[in-house]
């Protein structure tokens, strides 16, 4: 028991020593917290605009009198941006974020094909694919009630010729 009293001190006096080395070892390289320096005052730098790009137009056929909104999809376009076709101003509708700009297209186009033009604060660009303006008229709404009226009465034929009472 004796023996087992000297191990135990000899072991707590060297966790002693060992703990009382390192500690001003420890302490030397730890760092100080010095005072941050005040901040000048900081300039913001207004962001950079650049041109804008045009991906696609939607849709590159139009008909002015049905669908006189196209979209155009790219880069860089903001609020002050603006769109020309055929070199005639168009009405910006919408901007709904850097990536799309909906406008209405110019009064009474005539049938052709037009460039599109972009402009925003920093450039001008023009879209790859032309706008092509077709005034073909599509089917008026008396052909639509025409039809809808044969298909009615095609559908009561067909019931009318599996109604047993009848044959």
């Amino acid at each position: 028991m004796a023996l087992a009293r000297q191990l135990l001190a000899s072991g707590l006096a060297s966790v002693l020593a060992l703990a009382l080395t390192t500690a001003p070892a420890y302490a030397a390289t730890r760092r100080t917290p010095t005072a941050k320096p005040t901040p000048a005052v900081q300039v913001r730098k207004a962001p950079t605009i650049l041109p804008p790009q045009i991906y696609q137009l939607t849709p590159l056929k139009v008909n002015p009198t049905v669908q006189p909104n196209i979209m155009i999809l790219g880069q860089y376009m903001t609020p002050a941006t603006t769109a020309h076709v055929g070199g005639r101003p168009a009405t910006t509708v919408q901007v709904p974020d850097a990536n799309h700009l909906l406008v209405k297209l110019p009064d009474n186009l005539s049938q052709g094909t037009y460039l599109v033009e972009v402009t925003n604060e920093a450039g001008t660009v023009t879209a790859s694919d032309p706008l092509v303006v077709d005034e073909s008229p599509g089917p008026s709404n008396m052909m639509y009630l025409m039809g809808g009226g044969f298909l009615l009465l095609l559908v009561l034929v067909m019931r009318l010729a599996r109604t047993p009472s009848i044959a």
